[in-house]
């Protein structure tokens, strides 16, 4: 049961004005190792595909999951219940935050909906250099920003977040 959204969307603000002086590093698709994908279970059969074209590429693809019900995530996520890891206040445990701050990511990408708090919470406090994402209202939390005209499925945003990854070139 979640309590109210206001003091977690307090400290996202907070992060993400924060996160301007964090060190940036620009990564082409080619260059990384690995990535780490942040979505919510309810749409797995929608960024499974998504996940195993970055497979494909030769990366190594690591993911967060946000449960909310339903259907358990296999072992390889990690996996991020909203009744059992998250405060009423919307703020993941501690020790959660230090699991998933230790994930190795050259590149992380979001996939979660607006609003998914406890998510945005946890990306903008991971190291990774490089984080992808949809642009949320009112807020840059993204080193790469897609911009959607209207609210479009994982799989197309999915598909402009390689097109770009892909046209990165730093030397």
């Amino acid at each position: 049961m979640r309590l109210t959204d206001y003091f977690i969307k307090k400290r996202v603000c907070a992060l993400a004005a924060l996160a301007a002086g964090r060190r940036h590093a620009s990564r082409p698709l080619d260059d990384a190792r690995r990535v780490l994908v942040l979505y919510e279970a309810a749409d797995a059969a929608r960024v499974e595909p998504c996940l195993a074209r970055l497979r494909e590429g030769g990366q190594a693809v690591e993911t967060c999951v946000y449960v909310t019900g339903g259907p358990e995530p296999d072992s390889s996520c990690l996996a991020v219940h909203a009744k059992r890891d998250v405060s009423l206040w919307q703020f993941p445990s501690d020790a959660l935050l230090e699991r998933f701050k230790a994930v190795e990511a050259d590149i992380l990408i979001d996939l979660t909906r607006p609003g998914c708090y406890p998510m945005l919470y946890l990306m903008l406090q991971h190291p990774c250099g490089f984080k992808v994402g949809a642009k949320q209202e009112g807020i840059d939390l993204y080193d790469l920003s897609i911009s959607l005209t209207v609210r479009e499925d994982i799989g197309r945003l999915f598909e402009h977040i390689l097109f770009y990854l892909r046209a990165i070139r730093s030397k």
